[in-house]
C-alpha cells in the first residue's frame, strides 16, 4: 500500500528513467501503466478508496496515456530518432504534471474531508 505522496514520488522516478533513456545511460525496465507503482496502487487501492473523487478518472486516463507515450519514447530512442524522442519526453513530462496535479488534488480532497469531519 503507498499513500499519495509516495504515488507521486514513484511516477517522478519512472519519468526518471525516461530522461536517462534519453541521455543513453543504462535504465531498469521500463513497466506497463498495470504494473508500475502508481498502477498497481490505480488497481488495487486508488479507485476503491478515492473512485468518488472527480479526479480519479481523469488520472487513471492520463497514467494509461503517460505509458504509452513512454513506449513510443523508447521506440523512437531504439530507432535513434533523437528529434522525435524529445518531442515525445516533452509530452510525457506535460502528462507528469497533469498526473502530479491530479494525486495533489485527491490529497487535497482528503485533508478537506478529514478537516470537516473534524
Amino acid at each position: 500500500m503507498i499513500d499519495i505522496s509516495r504515488a507521486r514520488l514513484s511516477h517522478l522516478k519512472w519519468l526518471l528513467q525516461l530522461e536517462l533513456l534519453l541521455r543513453k545511460e543504462p535504465v531498469s525496465c521500463l513497466q506497463t501503466h498495470q504494473s508500475c507503482e502508481l498502477g498497481v496502487w490505480l488497481g488495487q487501492e486508488g479507485m476503491r478508496r478515492y473512485g468518488q473523487y472527480p479526479e480519479m478518472p481523469f488520472l487513471e486516463k492520463r497514467h494509461k496515456h503517460f505509458h504509452e507515450t513512454a513506449d513510443l519514447l523508447v521506440n523512437l530512442f531504439q530507432e535513434r530518432n533523437y528529434v522525435e524522442a524529445e518531442v515525445a519526453l516533452d509530452e510525457l513530462k506535460r502528462d507528469s504534471q497533469d498526473l502530479i496535479f491530479m494525486l495533489t488534488m485527491i490529497e487535497y480532497r482528503m485533508v478537506e474531508r478529514l478537516n470537516a469531519a473534524g
